[in-house]
């Protein structure tokens, strides 16, 4: 199939979150599968590309975009799909990816208009169009636009993120070149929303977990889209992330020893180059809580402020951290690093090597989130040995599965009531387990025989391109 992959980030170029990693994995995966995938993203001035050549494509120097500008097409050499960025001279400019700014909708009108001129210029319509999100949420809308064959090319529309939806004024429609009677829009005094615009418009809208499909169903859930989703039930699937494959203990350049299912002992070295770089002490037989995360409230790391104090007085456990965000909870983690200097340790700033030290180094990974559409950290804290201490919610939800120590069966612990009780109820479990060697390296192995790859989920990707060609 021929898959024109729209978005607004691509790892390791433009990076901020799951989408940046989706758009990394996805297509470089189904390309392998002999895929004809070309994604684009625009050239942002902060646009990391120093690991490849980059030039422009011959005939696509000047697109002409009406009244939005012009705009040129380059292209990133080296393997993998072909990755196509949309140089629009003003509109991608700053320090920053997302600008936030008033006429952040005008750039992405930009790049959505630029995404069809260039296919239109190398004469390559794609199968399906496959968008993400509310930057490009509105691409069906320019294509109805634009007319010729775009009118007839399926739209699938991936939501990784439903709090941001992209409002705009209904007055900036015809500076946009849309139709404002077009019928994905609603006559709404607010204006124009662009996630909901673009549900509305998509052949078929998918998110990023099975569970969390439902979840928006719900008013608690859905941030004021659920009535639309409700109305697109038929056409909603959730499909889970996978996880790329710089996430292998067998294979990680930044661990100091690595490791595999059958040579979980040689984990231990990870445990302790981990103390040794936070300054903890080295005691026998207590377990390494690992934390590597964004720092907002939706994380759940509040469950953190009561119920952990008493277990690092006790020395019952150990505490290692990374993430930025909320001020609240950065000073949180570090009360807790200088109150116990021996047993918790907090970075606060983005490090890679030690997101993957924490990884590998601690024994439970936590992950308390109130709402988490899918999560990647619990699957890479799997795949390396780590036990995970989950919420049931989202993601989370379809990839831990709960321990059963009679069985030997599952790969971590949850809780459903998101409070301190219910949180330290599924630690006091993990904790428990811990004691037990002999089952606790059985709950490792089966965390790190689960299939997290991307191989899979491109097949349930190219499932939906099917189903949207045969409608």
């Amino acid at each position: 199939m021929r898959i024109a992959f729209v978005t607004a980030e691509v790892a390791p170029y433009a990076h901020v979150g799951g989408l940046g990693d989706v758009s990394r994995w996805l297509p470089a995966t189904l390309a392998e599968h002999g895929d004809d995938v070309r994604v684009f993203l625009p050239r942002y001035e902060v646009l990391d590309t120093a690991a490849r050549a980059e030039s422009v494509v011959p005939g696509l120097e000047n697109l002409d975009l009406g009244p939005l500008g012009t705009a040129a097409i380059h292209t990133l050499d080296g393997p993998g799909p072909t990755i196509l960025l949309v140089d629009a001279p003003g509109w991608f400019s700053g320090n920053e990816i997302y600008s936030s700014g008033p006429e952040e909708h005008l750039r992405y009108a930009v790049f959505g208009r630029a995404v069809l001129a260039a296919c239109d210029a190398m004469g390559w319509t794609p199968d399906v169009l496959h968008v993400n999100d509310w930057h490009t949420a509105l691409l069906p809308l320019h294509a109805d636009a634009r007319g010729g064959p775009w009118p007839e090319v399926p739209v699938v529309l991936t939501v990784h993120n439903l709090a941001f939806q992209g409002w705009f004024p209904s007055s900036d429609l015809k500076r946009l070149g849309l139709d404002p009677k077009h019928p994905a829009i609603e006559d709404d005094p607010r204006g124009v929303n662009s996630l909901r615009t673009g549900i509305r418009a998509a052949e078929m809208v998918t998110t990023v977990s099975p569970t969390y499909a439902n979840e928006i169903l719900t008013p608690e859930r859905g941030e004021g889209l659920d009535d639309v989703l409700r109305d697109r039930r038929a056409d909603l699937v959730g499909v889970l992330n996978g996880i790329g494959t710089e996430w292998d203990p067998s294979q990680d350049p930044h661990l100091p020893v690595r490791y595999g299912p059958s040579t979980l002992d040689l984990k231990a070295a990870s445990t302790d180059a981990l103390r040794d770089r936070l300054g903890l002490a080295h005691p026998d037989d207590v377990p390494v809580l690992g934390v590597v995360s964004r720092l907002t409230m939706q994380k759940g790391f509040e469950l953190l402020r009561h119920t952990l104090p008493p277990l690092l007085e006790a020395g019952a456990v150990q505490l290692a951290v990374i993430g930025t965000g909320d001020p609240t909870l950065e000073a949180m983690f570090d009360t807790f690093a200088k109150r116990f200097p021996a047993d918790a340790g907090y970075h606060r700033s983005f490090d890679n090597k030690l997101a993957h030290l924490i990884q590998a180094g601690s024994d439970i990974f936590l992950m308390p989130s109130e709402w988490e559409p899918c999560g990647l950290n619990q699957m890479y804290s799997q795949r390396y040995g780590t036990i995970p201490v989950v919420h049931r919610t989202g993601g989370l939800a379809d990839t831990v599965k709960p321990w059963n120590p009679g069985a030997g069966e599952g790969t971590g612990f949850l809780f459903e009531r998101h409070n301190d009780e219910g949180f330290s109820a599924a630690l006091s479990d993990a904790l428990e387990a811990f004691d037990d060697q002999e089952a606790w390296r059985q709950l490792q192995r089966n965390g790190m025989a689960e299939d997290f790859s991307w191989e899979r989920r491109a097949g349930e990707y190219q499932d939906i391109y099917r189903r949207v060609l045969r409608t």
